[in-house]
């Protein structure tokens, strides 16, 4: 931009000059960090990129249905042991031969050739078949329960009369699980009872089930830890507190200024409060819902009654809070969710 200025009699001329500045972006693209193959000199019309062709490499030819046989995630794993990506390990070795499962990479000309596996990848890759996340070691695949077990489990609390204290004990399960068990046996009946199972849910079950590591009660890693409590809320939250460095302070004072009951007490009550705890098979002290009475000549149980506006029930306009978003949402002792 060209300024022009006078002073007096005179004529002077000055020069401002502004130049644009263009703001490079710190981002960079995210490249593999394994060597792969780079694009040459290409045809001026064909627009491809160095990700593009990194990503075909990954994924390895298609054949004529359009499906990547060559690529080791492209099957749903059937042996019961999840197929997870580790890309610290292969480092962009992903496929392998169909017919003898070895593993192999494309060369430059096209072909593909078998790599000598490093046995102290392979050995590294064994250790992590249950971690799907490789920089999170505490992550680890929960396992499925089959189906001779979970009948098992539901004879021995619903026909002989054992609590889910006991059950739990016996194959290392948490007893919130034990509880789904049972529930989810009951449901199944029901529907095979009704009809209402097709042919995809039994696919999908039995897929799902080749999919992840079934539990065994003898194993110990498999066994879970049932002195493992749910995390209060209020236990989430700091709390600043001056001591003496001769005042002895142990879990039970810790509790007292969290405001929460010692871990013994929600432990006890983890075993005994449920619906299916000990002495659940005797139904004293239960208090029953009557719905109604059916009269003579009534066709349902459902009836009319009148009441004051205000004393059941909501006005009408005023919110309630299961409609909110923003409801909060707490954990009891037993680690249920509830609404606060």
């Amino acid at each position: 931009m060209l300024s022009l200025s006078g002073h007096g009699s005179g004529f002077a001329t000055s020069v401002v000059i502004y130049q644009q500045v263009r703001n490079i972006s710190r981002r960079r693209i995210a490249y593999p960090f394994y060597p792969f193959k780079r694009l040459g000199k290409q045809h001026p019309k064909k627009h491809d990129t160095n990700l593009k062709s990194a990503m075909r490499q990954f994924l390895g030819p298609r054949n004529y249905k359009g499906e990547y046989v060559m690529n080791k995630y492209y099957s749903v794993p059937d042996n019961h042991l999840p197929n997870y990506i580790k890309p610290d390990l292969e480092r962009g070795q992903s496929l392998i031969n169909p017919i003898t499962a070895d593993t192999v990479v494309e060369k430059y000309d096209g072909s593909f050739g078998e790599v000598e596996e490093n046995r102290r990848l392979k050995n590294l890759s064994e250790k992590r078949l249950l971690q799907p996340f490789p920089g999170n070691t505490h992550c680890r695949t929960n396992y499925v329960i089959n189906e001779d077990l979970r009948l098992k489990i539901y004879n021995e609390i619903q026909i002989e009369g054992l609590s889910t204290q006991e059950v739990s004990q016996n194959y290392g399960l948490k007893i919130p699980r034990v509880e789904a068990i049972v529930k989810l046996v009951e449901i199944e009946q029901k529907w095979e009872k009704n009809n209402r199972i097709t042919s995809d849910l039994k696919s999908l079950s039995s897929t799902l089930y080749k999919m992840f590591p079934v539990f065994q009660p003898e194993s110990n890693t498999a066994r879970e830890n049932l002195s493992e409590i749910p995390v209060p809320q209020k236990a989430l939250a700091s709390r600043f507190l001056t001591l003496a460095e001769s005042e002895p302070f142990g879990p039970v004072d810790a509790a007292k200024v969290l405001e929460l009951e010692p871990a013994a007490q929600t432990l006890e009550k983890l075993g005994s409060v449920g619906e299916h705890a000990a002495n659940h098979k005797v139904k004293v002290g239960h208090n029953h819902v009557v719905y109604g009475e059916v009269r003579e000549g009534d066709r349902s149980i459902l009836k009319f009654t009148k009441s004051r506006v205000g004393k059941v029930g909501h006005r009408y306009g005023a919110g309630i809070r299961d409609n909110k978003k923003d409801r909060k949402i707490g954990f009891n002792e037993v680690g249920q969710m509830v609404y606060i």
